[in-house]
């Protein structure tokens, strides 16, 4: 094999392992900016709550930020319907763990079960739940995007040096 042959493929390997680091590294920082999305929502939608009246799934629809309104477009007539199939049209990239699914169907499934002050109280108590998971998903994308970034490029370097 010639020189320039392994050398190219040195470089491949070592920008795929870079690469995939930084995939799994962004994986991480899409679901933080998720979970700070989904507060912004709640605190539009508080407010919504509590100055405007109409039905919970227009509110919601207004309240949505711009970087999650797509999850919430969804037709429906019945909330609790419509609450699962918006939280079921978050992507699998925004890699989103089980206890964060549990939250946002916990969210949906109590919300509108009450008057308005029942309301206002859920949507605060959910906004706490969800500013744990935003101080969780930060560390974790400080902590471990660094680390997949740092493992990515060495694992590309290791196969790219016995390549050659």
């Amino acid at each position: 094999m010639s020189f320039a042959l392994k050398l190219s493929g040195a470089v491949a390997l070592l920008l795929s392992g870079l690469f995939c680091g930084i995939f799994l590294s962004d994986r991480l920082r899409r679901r933080r900016d998720l979970i700070r999305a989904f507060i912004e929502l709640l605190s539009g939608l508080k407010t919504s709550i509590r100055y405007n009246s109409g039905e919970l799934i227009s509110l919601i629809k207004a309240s949505a930020p711009n970087y999650i309104r797509e999850f919430f477009m969804t037709d429906s007539v019945d909330f609790d319907f419509y609450w699962r199939n918006s939280v079921l049209k978050i992507p699998k990239a925004y890699a989103l763990k089980s206890g964060d699914y549990e939250l946002l169907y916990g969210f949906g499934k109590n919300l509108g079960a009450t008057d308005i002050a029942g309301q206002i109280e859920h949507i605060e108590l959910y906004t706490e739940f969800f500013k744990r998971a935003l101080k969780n998903a930060e560390d974790e994308y400080r902590t471990k995007g660094r680390l997949y970034k740092t493992l990515g490029f060495f694992a590309g370097a290791s196969l790219s040096i016995m390549l050659i």
